[in-house]
């Protein structure tokens, strides 16, 4: 009888499993037809009838953050309802979660505020601050709207120019005048990437956290002093970090794929999203972005292990010697390698800077 029970019990519990994937797999597809429309209808209305650079860039950032913001939706209560069904999953979940467990975080005003927060990442429950600080959003927003000018003036006075100039040494494959101009372009587009760096993550996400309470003001860290060009994508733009690291990295690791190919599924997916958000405003998919992104990723590990060899071959060790010592783990950051990676990040920063405004030159007759 007892046998008969538990056979009952494995039974019910098998079609309960098959009942949840079964209804998850219909969730699954209504959450990608919902994003993926959301995103398909917003990118062809920009590409095909919006003209002006801004307008377009504006709507198509809001477009794929709102996609971004879907996904991330959709996979954390994934997740959530995947622990309430298996209770012994739930000592992972983080103790703020506790104050608004699964279901009662499904309800429309938990969704509006994940929708206006500052974060790609969805939670039941964010830290919250106690009040809003007036004058601090006016002083952020007059940080905004200052850079914002600085940049259209720097864009309008130096950048046009020397773009417009270059068109038609592009046209003639005038190999000296283009490096001349590409040299000329690093320099102004490193300080307009800087400047709208400042504009978004220190002015403007945090005029909108304070607006919307939110507590969680980690948009960047020093990635000026980062060791590494890893480390440098880790810490330049923390929104998108977590939101690749929660939704494409962790859950690759989970299934058994390796660290490189993980990495490699994250940078060709962030080459994506940078394609969509300058080539389709400006009305150039040619791979620009995707192609700087995944070149990226095949160069980060070399420029790490170009600077240890800096440290190993100027005493004069040779080739085997490097090789052991790296294979023991015990390479460390000399004041030569920080400064030759130092250099590789400002050429990084500036080579994407030009790639987004070689992609402007389609729009500059």
């Amino acid at each position: 009888m007892k046998r008969d029970d538990s056979g009952f019990q494995d039974y019910h519990n098998a079609q309960a499993r098959k009942s949840f994937q079964t209804t998850w797999q219909i969730i699954a597809w209504a959450h990608g037809i919902n994003a993926t429309l959301s995103l398909l209808v917003t990118s062809l209305t920009v590409y095909y009838y919006i003209h002006h650079p801004l307008i377009g860039t504006i709507s198509e950032i809001h477009a794929v953050i709102v996609w971004l913001k879907i996904c991330s939706y959709a996979f954390t209560n994934r997740d959530l309802r995947h622990a309430l069904l298996n209770p012994g999953t739930k000592a992972s979940l983080p103790d703020i979660y506790s104050t608004c467990p699964y279901p009662r975080n499904i309800t429309f005003g938990n969704l509006s505020y994940f929708w206006r927060a500052p974060t790609l990442v969805y939670q039941p429950v964010y830290p919250r601050t106690t009040h809003i600080r007036w004058i601090f959003i006016a002083k952020r927003l007059a940080e905004t709207a200052g850079l914002s000018m600085f940049i259209w003036l720097a864009s309008a006075q130096y950048a046009a120019p020397v773009l417009r100039n270059s068109l038609s040494k592009i046209a003639t494959l005038d190999i000296a005048s283009i490096i001349e101009r590409l040299m000329k372009l690093s320099t102004i587009s490193l300080i307009i990437w800087l400047a709208g760096f400042f504009a978004i993550f220190q002015s403007l996400l945090n005029a909108l956290a304070e607006v919307m309470m939110f507590g969680d003001r980690e948009f960047y860290t020093d990635w000026w002093n980062s060791p590494s060009v890893g480390a440098y994508w880790r810490n330049w733009n923390k929104p998108v970090y977590h939101f690749m690291k929660r939704h494409i990295y962790s859950p690759l690791l989970g299934r058994g794929y390796s660290h490189s190919f993980a990495s490699a599924m994250v940078f060709v997916f962030s080459g994506f999203v940078h394609e969509l958000v300058v080539g389709v405003p400006t009305h150039n998919i040619l791979g620009k972005l995707c192609s700087f992104c995944i070149l990226s990723f095949i160069t980060g590990p070399t420029a790490q292990l170009t600077a240890c060899r800096c440290r190993f071959y100027r005493h004069g060790r040779s080739a085997p010697a490097y090789h052991s010592h790296l294979a023991a783990g015990k390479t460390r950051q000399s004041h030569r390698e920080l400064y030759l990676l130092d250099q590789l990040l400002s050429c990084r920063s500036a080579l994407g800077g030009i790639v987004v405004l070689l992609c402007l030159a389609g729009q500059i007759r």
